[in-house]
């Protein structure tokens, strides 16, 4: 009997970590604040933070490029952090489920779009580098100087979209034990990497700049806000990361320091700063070829082939978190998780066939995707933090019926819908992440910060004013007996 009794619980723990259930303490995998940082790191270390540092010196001067965007990072961890990864710690639940105390039941519905096209998109992007940069490896192994055989691209990149769903299929802890050995080997890298740079250029290379017709922006101020804003525009993509990574986090100490650090500094920062320097130096911002460039043909080659294959625990975390999160579509939670993640993963094939797009396209991918979450950021951090106080009600979380404390207006909190939307407006006009062009109110700070604080205030402002007061939302009102759970939007 009690072999049935720890077999059940077994599943039902494999269950909460494949689906949307609430975790509880002793079922989450991170015990240590170390373990949770290197997960951290290496989820940011992709090949994303090498090809991103080679365009930090187009802001025009390469050291006001790193300074804004670890100022930016920083900044954008701190509030996303705060936002979406404290209240997924809490109650252990997936951050499209903690959305749901601001947006409502079904107006959560616009988050879900936002981080599903975050987290698929930027797979797909990973997919395209990894993908390109083997072909390269194999390119200089075979002593070609010719471009690499697009058939062969595409066979490396169907064959990555395999490997992760393989690994993906089998759960959490792989990902886990893989990021202890994978972040640490990204810092030794990048370090190696540093020391090259400094054998072969000096200090001098902290002076290379970009010629000044290339530089996007004209001004050291412009150039150090753009720089602001990319750093703060790759933070605002985590929102939809943080909460679900830190629901499987064991102790509140351990949510801060790993995911500002880890995502932020070492994953995020260091490697971009290296990736700056190389890619100035060298000519090109892309990383499958100034890595090989640095390091010569045999220990470029052995460097790209570990950051390669670091991409795929990249990968893996953010297939999980999409399987997880896109289980609020009530027909998908019958599928099973090979299933679910194979159909997640078959836009995949048509992305192998344009590598070479995806990769051109990635910087205006990055500030178009942080602008979706500029607004959300400031709504759910005010309304955890300052309207809740921190306190949620985790059965109507799962609740679909009309007596659900987050009901609002038929299942959506219009003033949520409307300032988010306004935000992205808002973040357009003052910054357009196509061109790179500021207009005069983004010229310090960036567009993101501003608008951010703007949500905010005017979200705090105007629920405190009409809708708190109406009774609305679960604010003020008595706590009402839980409805029928039903774990479906």
């Amino acid at each position: 009997m009690s072999g049935d009794v720890k077999g059940v619980q077994a599943r039902v723990v494999s269950e909460a970590l494949a689906g949307r259930l609430p975790l509880r303490s002793h079922e989450r995998i991170y015990n240590s604040y170390s373990s949770f940082t290197w997960t951290c790191c290496a989820f940011s270390a992709a090949t994303w933070a090498f090809l991103i540092g080679g365009y930090l010196p187009y802001v025009g001067d390469t050291r006001l490029g790193i300074l804004g965007y670890l100022a930016g990072l920083l900044i954008g961890m701190a509030a996303v952090t705060l936002a979406s990864a404290v209240p997924s710690y809490k109650y252990g639940v997936d951050t499209i489920d903690a959305a749901k105390s601001s947006f409502g039941t079904y107006g959560v519905l616009l988050p879900l779009f936002g981080l599903l096209a975050t987290l698929i998109g930027w797979t797909y992007v990973v997919v395209a580098l990894t993908a390109r940069g083997a072909a390269n490896v194999v390119q200089t192994i075979e002593q070609s100087t010719d471009r690499p055989v697009e058939g062969m691209v595409i066979v490396l990149a169907l064959a990555a979209i395999f490997l992760v769903w393989l690994i993906a299929s089998r759960g959490p802890w792989l990902f886990e034990r893989l990021s202890n050995y994978i972040a640490p080997g990204h810092m030794i890298v990048t370090l190696i990497m540093l020391g090259i740079l400094l054998y072969q250029f000096g200090p001098a290379v902290f002076a290379i700049n970009v010629p000044v017709d290339q530089a996007l922006v004209k001004t050291k101020a412009q150039g150090f806000a753009l720089a602001v804003e990319f750093g703060v525009s790759n933070s605002l993509t985590w929102w939809p990361v943080m909460g679900g990574l830190t629901r499987l986090v064991g102790k509140r100490r351990h949510i801060m320091g790993p995911s500002v650090v880890g995502v932020g500094v070492l994953g995020a920062a260091v490697i971009s700063m290296v990736a700056a320097l190389a890619a100035v130096s060298a000519g090109t911002p892309d990383p499958t070829i100034w890595m090989i460039k640095l390091g010569g043909p045999i220990f470029g080659t052995a460097i790209m082939s570990f950051v390669l294959l670091a991409n795929v625990a990249t990968m893996i975390i953010m297939i999980y978190l999409s399987g997880v999160s896109i289980q609020q579509i009530r027909p998908l939670t019958r599928l099973r998780w090979d299933l679910l993640l194979a159909l997640i993963l078959l836009p995949g094939i048509y992305v192998a066939f344009r590598t070479e797009w995806v990769i051109a396209s990635v910087m205006s991918w990055l500030s178009i995707n942080g602008v979706m979450f500029v607004g959300i950021t400031g709504i759910t951090l005010v309304d955890y933090f300052l309207l809740r106080k921190e306190r949620l009600e985790p059965e109507h979380l799962f609740s679909r019926d009309s007596r659900n404390i987050y009901w609002f207006w038929g299942g959506v909190n219009w003033v949520a819908i409307v300032i988010s939307l306004g935000s992205i407006a808002l973040y357009l006009w003052m910054y357009d992440p196509v061109a790179a062009s500021m207009n005069a109110y983004a010229g310090y700070l960036g567009a993101g910060i501003p608008t951010m604080l703007l949500a905010a205030v005017v979200y705090y402002v105007v629920m405190r004013a009409i809708v708190i007061p109406s009774g609305i939302g679960g604010y003020s009102a008595a706590r009402q007996p839980a409805p029928e759970i039903v774990p479906a939007l």
